[in-house]
């Protein structure tokens, strides 16, 4: 029910794996009130509007019940309480929402980290039901370690034993694979996590496009040399092993990729991301944010919104802002025409299983080339989005999908939010019960509102444009209580974060090393236009930058 119209308050009576008996509604006439709550799930309190009638506020919350409680949310035989290994459990705002899924699930979590980690004290510890102290540093024994400590465990631990591991670091997924593997666990295959999870393996699976790996100074020049491929410009560069959009660039000459390619090989770079850089075409066309939940390798959830133009996609470099590939907005639903989102479904349906995935949740980027749609900015009011091209213009050529990158796990938690809060599908839950194997809960899960999406959101990142201390603090309050837009903004607004603290040191994007350097995420919602949630998110860009001084 959440974000639901003319509800003001929400408050459940059950506990996760409660048994509740059931009565006809003539039962259920002849109780009080009183002795009605005890049959009940919950209640919702719904605002005092005094130009409809009772019946039909009721009415319209009844029809929501339906719209939203479109899954099977009752079991007839108990779920026995499951228990995941979480190993490397990342920041708050990225773990929290998975924890407190784990609890609504009935689903408990036993910690496996450095000592010194947040959830190992007292102020968390009710997301966890225990914490083991783990040397968590990254060498060819790390597999092995997690391994050993998870045995451990289970063995000082008859009573409550493990049923899966998961970690919400980027780094850890195929060392995650191997760990489930030695232990007899459900996962992914580790090869094909460890495929996808290297660019440039993972592009061999749609091979249309020129892409080499170098590794060295002496690969480079080979690949330069008069013997070398004819390079058509532009290129993207990036890390084979990246994540978060670091050091990947598009670069039009020669001259550009010598300097971008060598960036990549500082040792600030290669520590975090290896030494194996990816030289690949830059392809036109939308790009798309696609989700996808496979259970026996079929889809059970497809999900794509529009991942708008980073500063790196625009050829003019005149503006003053740094050119990358750092995420600037998403847009949910797609703007795109049903039958070119069918074709991206079934392309990537055929290159999950490609890649050997067929019980998993991943999250797969891609560009829709030669759509009917592309990009424009409208003269009325200056905004980006998407339009269908003029016949004149609009081409014949086959569409295709081209794969940037699959991601072995769900998306960002601010994507996860939004598509919670727009389909009503939650991928902090499946991602629980992917890593316990509980196929009947995640087909259960995967059922979308029957209505469709709730309403328009745009996912806006805005990010820094330049290095140095951050000092301007809580921005998301600041923006949304804006004099003269206190209602405005705020009422369009499901969910802010500041990504920044004061006296926090960003490092200036240009350097490629973009990781920490969101100012803050917005998710703005309209229940009247795509048009209208863009041109909110665009006045509270506006504001960011004007109260942090254009950092």
């Amino acid at each position: 029910m959440v974000d639901c119209l003319n509800v003001t308050k929400l408050q459940g009576f059950v506990t996760p794996g409660k048994h509740i008996r059931g009565y006809t509604a003539e039962v259920y006439h002849g109780m009080s009130i009183s002795s009605l709550l005890s049959y009940s799930y919950g209640a919702i309190v719904v605002q005092n509007d005094s130009s409809l009638s009772i019946e039909t506020m009721s009415t319209a919350i009844n029809d929501q019940l339906v719209n939203r409680l479109s899954f099977p949310w009752l079991s007839s035989t108990p779920i026995p309480r499951k228990r995941l290994a979480l190993v490397g459990a990342s920041s708050l705002t990225k773990a929290q929402g998975y924890l407190l899924a784990a609890a609504s699930l009935n689903i408990a979590i036993v910690v496996f980290d450095e000592p010194s980690h947040w959830l190992s004290g007292n102020a968390y510890s009710h997301l966890r039901e225990d914490f083991v102290p783990l040397d968590m540093a990254i060498d060819m024994g790390m597999a092995h370690r997690i391994a050993a400590a998870l045995k451990r465990y289970q063995n000082s631990m008859e009573e409550k034993p493990i049923d899966g591991v998961m970690s919400f670091d980027e780094r850890f997924h195929t060392i995650i694979a191997h760990v489930a593997t030695q232990l007899d666990f459900k996962t992914s295959p580790p090869e094909s996590v460890g495929l996808v999870q290297n660019k440039f393996k993972a592009r061999q699976l749609d091979t249309n496009d020129f892409c080499r790996l170098v590794r060295s100074p002496e690969d480079l020049e080979n690949m330069l040399s008069k013997d070398g491929p004819q390079l058509a410009y532009p290129l993207i560069i990036k890390p084979a092993k990246g994540w978060c959009s670091e050091g990947v660039w598009k670069v039009a000459n020669e001259q550009e990729l010598l300097e971008k390619v060598h960036l990549l090989w500082r040792e600030s770079f290669t520590a975090w991301h290896g030494n194996e850089v990816v030289i690949e075409t830059y392809v036109e066309g939308p790009e798309i944010d696609a989700n996808i939940v496979l259970v026996d390798g079929e889809i059970v959830v497809f999900e794509a919104n529009d991942d708008f133009p980073c500063t790196g996609d625009y050829n003019d470099k005149s503006g003053g802002r740094v050119q990358n590939f750092v995420e600037t907005s998403n847009m949910l639903p797609s703007a795109l025409p049903p039958y070119e989102l069918q074709s991206v479904q079934q392309r990537l349906h055929e290159l999950a299983l490609a890649a050997g995935f067929r019980n998993a949740i991943l999250h797969i980027e891609a560009k829709l080339r030669n759509s009917s749609c592309h990009y424009v900015k409208t003269d009325s009011d200056g905004l980006v989005d998407l339009e269908l091209k003029t016949p004149a213009t609009t081409t014949t050529q086959p569409k295709d999908v081209f794969l940037i990158e699959i991601n072995p796990r769900a998306p960002g938690w601010q994507e996860v939010e939004a598509t919670a809060r727009t389909y009503g599908v939650c991928y902090y839950s499946i991602s629980l019960l992917n890593a316990l194997a509980d196929k009947e809960r995640i087909v259960s899960l995967s059922k979308p509102f029957l209505g469709g999406p709730q309403y328009h959101m745009q996912l806006l990142y805005v990010s820094v444009q330049k290095g140095g201390i951050y000092k301007f603090g809580d921005i998301c309050k600041r923006v949304l209580q804006a004099p003269g837009q206190e209602h405005q903004l705020s009422a369009h607004v499901v969910k802010s974060t500041n990504l920044l603290e004061d006296g926090e040191e960003v490092l200036d994007p240009s350097t490629g090393q973009v990781y920490g350097t969101f100012i803050a995420i917005f998710l703005v919602i309209s229940r009247t236009s795509r048009k209208e949630a863009m041109r909110i998110g665009n006045e509270i860009e506006r504001l960011v930058r004007e109260y942090t001084d254009g950092f």
